[in-house]
């Protein structure tokens, strides 16, 4: 699995955040999951290149994008702007991008964003009904030219026929 992650951190959003694996993991470090900070080895990995001048990350790689944090995390606004710079750089690349946050997601698009762009995929996660009908017609309304969701972690039963149905998601 390819991963970047841009920034670090996260604050509890949601029930499905009350054992965030990422918290799980920074205490076994003796670090503090809470604490949001950008990160400065690879954050500009999309972008990196290597010593004949090619991309470390290969052209068609689906990248997942802020696995530990949230992309859409209030505390890194002001990081955003240059990683949706880089996506649009490497438009070969693809970038799933989730969130807990849909809320978030419309006022923190790029200007150039349109009806999506065809290498960002935009994604949901839902850990029970109340959060899937809450996020999930949030994300439909949003412009993307491809949308999914995630059922993790998975708190309850979770029905979902009707936004499938919808055909907006992948």
């Amino acid at each position: 699995m390819n991963i970047w992650n841009p920034w670090h951190g996260c604050r509890k959003y949601s029930e499905g955040c009350e054992n965030c694996y990422m918290y799980y993991l920074d205490k076994q470090y003796e670090r503090d999951g809470s604490e949001i900070y950008k990160v400065k080895t690879n954050f500009n990995l999309p972008v990196k290149k290597d010593r004949q001048g090619n991309y470390k990350i290969p052209s068609g790689t689906l990248l997942y994008t802020c696995m530990t944090s949230d992309f859409f995390l209030e505390e890194a606004d002001n990081w955003r702007n240059e990683v949706w710079d880089m996506i649009r750089q490497r438009s070969d690349v693809n970038f799933w991008i989730q969130t807990k946050r849909a809320e978030r997601i419309a006022d923190n698009l790029p200007a150039d964003w349109g009806d999506g762009w065809e290498n960002v995929i935009l994604v949901v996660t839902t850990e029970n009904q109340k959060r899937a009908d809450e996020r999930l017609p949030i994300l439909m309304k949003i412009p993307a030219k491809h949308r999914g969701f995630m059922c993790a972690p998975i708190l309850s039963e979770i029905h979902v026929e009707q936004y499938l149905a919808s055909g907006q998601f992948e």
